[in-house]
């Protein structure tokens, strides 16, 4: 196991939750991080331990970050993996928070730390979020892909059941080491469009943030959230709606999230079948990086995200 490096070890947690989510691989539109970041902030969560970045990171991937001011250095931010704990007194139990960038190796023991730290600390639960790219128009719910120890732990969350044979990321060792310990976890994987695949997607995130109040009973205020989301939508369908071709192929892939809302996940070939038969076309095919990503969406969500830190 990798040792961690405690600021202050949190006692008297009631029945908490780990929830993880990583920067890196199965973080597609950054919703995963943003959604922790979101948990975090709103529930006023603190840092607790911390992981030597030297154990998990080749400096060369994962530079530090230098802060210059007047040409003073003010210090270093390394990457790291953090735990945060969050104390929600409105709630029946509290929660673990752990993010960071994917490692680069260690995966395995740093699973086992993650997962016997929360059990050592009460955690029953494990609950892992991601983002992958997909096929799917951002005008309409975010699908979600789900997996669990017990499906019964998905109730309440729409989340689509898949057959996988693959690579995986580090949340998927994490969700193999808590059941291996012993714990109930569950997975989630929100579908982003992928031709704004380059923009920070708040919708997503939502969903997330969504499924991990369903999945814990922990509420979290999300607001300014929806907000962003709906802004989003907005900017996303306004730079869309000037290109007519790509208008069509939306259309599209509107109609093929229709057909699968009212076939059914099971009958996912029936539904392409019926796509095919009322013409349909190739997925839409990424945007240009100027319409509208750093400019507008981006930017607007890395100011929302500013507004929420101390």
């Amino acid at each position: 196991m990798i040792p961690l490096r405690w600021d202050d070890r949190p006692v008297g947690l009631r029945d908490p939750a780990l929830v993880c989510a990583f920067t890196g691989w199965t973080d597609a539109g950054d919703c995963a991080s943003s959604a922790l970041g979101v948990l975090s902030r709103r529930l006023g969560a603190q840092r607790a331990a911390s992981v030597d970045p030297e154990l998990l990171y080749t400096m060369q991937s994962y530079r530090p970050r230098i802060t210059i001011q007047d040409g003073i250095s003010e210090g270093l931010t390394w990457p790291t993996i953090e735990l945060r704990a969050a104390v929600v007194p409105q709630a029946s139990r509290d929660l673990l928070l752990v993010t960071g960038p994917e490692p680069a190796m260690r995966w395995r023991s740093l699973c086992e730390t993650l997962v016997e730290t929360a059990r050592s600390l009460g955690a029953r639960t494990v609950v892992t979020l991601g983002g992958l790219l997909s096929d799917v128009p951002h005008t309409r719910p975010v699908p979600m892909t789900g997996l669990a120890t017990d499906l019964e732990l998905l109730a309440g969350v729409d989340a689509m059941l898949p057959d996988y044979d693959g690579p995986t990321g580090l949340t998927g060792v994490v969700h193999a080491e808590a059941a291996r310990q012993g714990l109930a976890a569950v997975s989630l994987l929100a579908h982003v469009p992928h031709y704004v695949a380059g923009v920070p997607s708040p919708k997503a995130a939502l969903a997330l943030v969504e499924a991990v109040e369903t999945l814990t009973g922990v509420p979290v205020p999300t607001e300014r959230l929806r907000d962003a989301a709906a802004r989003y939508e907005r900017q996303v369908s306004d730079a869309i709606d000037q290109d007519p071709e790509r208008r069509e192929l939306l259309a599209r892939l509107e109609q093929m999230a229709d057909l699968r809302d009212i076939v059914g996940e099971a009958d996912e070939e029936d539904a392409e079948e019926l796509g095919e038969a009322l013409g349909g076309d190739p997925p839409l095919p990424p945007l240009d990086t100027d319409i509208p990503s750093a400019d507008s969406i981006a930017l607007d969500f890395q100011r929302y995200l500013r507004e929420q830190e101390d």
